[in-house]
């Protein structure tokens, strides 16, 4: 029966949040920009484009200046600092679990996994259908950085640190390197703040961040009230998606030429500007 209630939750609101990306894509146009538009996300510069985004996250290490290493830094540190208190805040989560934040928590964790994709394929589609470039590229920044962060960053350190799940051991501090615990850091996190990440980069109103990275905290929380990861799991997956899908982002947004089309009038005279961005 509780299965059953679940899934009478979880499939309207699915299609719910697939509705919302879709009405996003048209309600917010883009400005009017003569540029290249992004290739198809079937070709094979798309295909090499994703090759060419995971070597740019994957090296900008040794890119980094100062101010990237104190960042870098501060992250680390405010991991290991939620990684003190893993154990006491789990243990009181779970103390205070119910049957009806339970059936919501297992809604909202999906949108850490094939849901997220299907929300990616919405902006796609509304964007083919509608000529909106940006919700095109939202789409493939998003899958890249899905790819990058969740897939190949966060799986590699998730194989790298061992640590085991928080519903398999009493002990916060199970790590075993190479031995076949996933806990650290969170998947489900990492997607989740690689979509929401890449969705505000792109559009600038409040209520837009706002939704996404809300939608991306309730996967982190879910996950820990699941039973499934510390809030250190939970806290490096936000940091890991997030950084990944702004990187993503920015690195595409530095690589392009935009040129908008600007109306000018004079008292005679009547035109337009063209500027353009670099």
């Amino acid at each position: 029966m509780l299965d059953l209630a679940v899934q009478k939750i979880r499939t309207p609101l699915l299609f719910l949040i697939m509705f919302l990306s879709l009405l996003l894509c048209h309600v917010i146009s883009p400005p009017m920009v003569i540029a290249e538009g992004p290739p198809s996300a079937f070709s094979r510069d798309y295909a090499r484009s994703l090759v060419l985004d995971a070597r740019q996250v994957l090296t900008a290490p040794v890119r980094w200046g100062e101010a990237e290493w104190v960042d870098f830094s501060l992250a680390v540190a405010g991991i290991g600092a939620v990684m003190l208190v893993d154990k006491p805040v789990y243990e009181e989560v779970q103390r205070n679990r119910t049957a009806s934040v339970d059936d919501m928590a297992k809604v909202v964790e999906s949108f850490g996994s094939y849901p997220s994709f299907g929300i990616m394929g919405v902006f796609y589609a509304a964007g083919s259908l509608f000529e909106n470039d940006r919700a095109r590229r939202v789409a493939m920044d998003a899958f890249a950085s899905s790819l990058v962060g969740a897939g190949v960053i966060t799986t590699t350190m998730k194989v790298i640190v061992g640590r085991r799940r928080p519903g398999e051991t009493g002990e916060a501090y199970h790590f075993r390197p190479f031995g076949g615990d996933h806990s650290f850091p969170s998947g489900h996190t990492t997607q989740a703040f690689s979509l929401a990440s890449v969705i505000a980069e792109y559009y600038d109103e409040r209520w837009v961040d706002l939704t996404s990275y809300g939608i991306a905290t309730l996967v982190g929380l879910a996950r820990v009230e699941q039973g499934a990861h510390f809030p250190s799991d939970v806290l490096a997956g936000a940091i890991i998606g997030t950084l990944v899908g702004k990187s993503i982002v920015r690195y595409h947004q530095g690589s392009r030429t935009r040129v908008t089309i600007v109306p000018a009038a004079g008292d005679q005279t009547l035109g337009v500007w063209l500027k353009a961005e670099f």
